[in-house]
């Protein structure tokens, strides 16, 4: 059966990133909080994954405890390249995510994250032939995929599962005609097979609501009134063939802006689309890092250290210029908020490049973190963090 995407929201609600989801912390007074603003704005997607901390369960809670179940859709994920040893591990961490979620099924289940050396475990277990099962059996409606991946990968992936209902693919603008994503190619395959697509990081993690000055003058002028996060947004969901674009949503105050540009959605006009243009090759040449926070690296990690705060620390020092207030972010954001280990602390085993679906060459980072922001530190002076 075919999905009706006419009936989902363009604004998908990502639960990847709800507040305190890894460290047990979460508020689920706030979290309904921000479901509710959601639905009440006629947004419906939730995405969720078996491997984000805490998240199915606060979404449960959240969701599916206290609104009736045919006003909304879950997405949900399965992962085959860790925490996997065969069919039956495929199978628990179903189950698992429909006790935390506290439902029969999941609207749309997707094999979490293919590409790269991570597509062997999905091949190695029987992945999809386990998500047809999971379909047939009425634990799921829909079946697909996420990826992070080349054009040729993505080809391959839609020959070899034929019965692929939808795609989640990362789009953003400041990637989308990159060489090292080819964003744009991929998103042509889709639309060329008429494979509905769902969007992941429209935002780039959070990068591109809050971007260098440059790029902010660009934006103001062309979108005044709105945030940096949904003018890009608006760039992802303006792009034929995506059905809804996934915010990964963190607080009331973000859940409101974005509703409100997508409460009468439209598309960008044609001035818009060349600020766009300027503000990513003002960003392209500014070398910032392409992290998105998905932590994967981390979760490789035999060190614990808290690799996409550096890199966060590392951004702004690339888009500010200032080695000290660097210094107190990567203390601030590793070591105090996160309790994680440094990047001096690294022991050089790759794990995490391999890992890393952005293709960031880590290792390198890392050595200009200890050159370039390391040795600034201003222990005597206080300094507040970014807002």
């Amino acid at each position: 059966m075919a999905i009706d995407t006419s009936k989902i929201s363009k604004l998908g609600f990502g639960c990847m990133r709800f507040p305190g989801r890894e460290d047990d912390t979460i508020n689920i007074d706030d979290i309904s909080k921000m479901v509710d603003t959601y639905l009440e704005s006629g947004g419906n997607y939730f995405d969720t994954a078996w491997a984000y901390p805490n998240s199915e369960a606060a979404l449960g809670k959240a969701l599916v405890a206290r609104h009736p179940r045919d006003s909304f859709m879950i997405a949900s994920k399965c992962v085959a390249w860790m925490h996997c040893n065969g069919p039956e591990d495929l199978e628990r961490q179903l189950q698992e995510t429909l006790a935390n979620l506290g439902t029969d099924y999941v609207d749309y289940y997707l094999m979490h994250n293919l590409g790269g050396v991570r597509t062997a475990g999905f091949e190695k277990h029987g992945a999809w032939d386990f998500m047809k099962s999971a379909k047939e059996r009425g634990l799921v409606k829909h079946i697909g995929f996420s990826a992070h991946c080349t054009p040729e990968e993505l080809e391959k992936f839609l020959d070899d599962y034929p019965d692929t209902e939808f795609v989640q693919l990362q789009v953003n603008y400041l990637d989308w005609d990159s060489p090292s994503f080819r964003e744009r190619e991929c998103v042509e395959i889709a639309q060329k097979r008429g494979v509905p697509i769902s969007v992941m990081e429209p935002v780039k993690g959070g990068l591109l609501a809050d971007p260098s000055q440059d790029v902010k003058d660009v934006l103001d002028e062309a979108f005044p009134g709105q945030s940096y996060a949904v003018a890009a947004l608006r760039f992802v969901a303006s792009i034929p063939g995506v059905f809804t674009t996934l915010s990964g949503m963190s607080t009331l105050e973000q859940v409101e802006d974005n509703c409100r540009a997508f409460k009468d959605f439209q598309p960008l006009t044609d001035a818009e689309r060349e600020a766009i243009g300027k503000a990513q090759r003002i960003m392209e040449e500014s070398g910032i890092v392409p992290c998105t926070g998905c932590d994967y690296c981390a979760k490789v990690c035999p060190q614990g250290i808290g690799i996409s705060g550096a890199m966060t620390a590392l951004n702004y020092y690339i888009n500010f210029g200032d080695p000290y207030a660097a210094n107190y972010q990567l203390g601030f954001v590793v070591r105090f908020n996160h309790g994680k280990k440094m990047p001096s602390e690294c022991i050089r085993c790759g794990a995490c490049e391999a890992a890393c679906p952005q293709n960031i060459p880590i290792l390198e980072c890392f050595d200009r973190i200890e050159s370039e922001i390391a040795p600034f530190s201003r222990k005597n002076v206080l300094m507040k963090p970014a807002q």
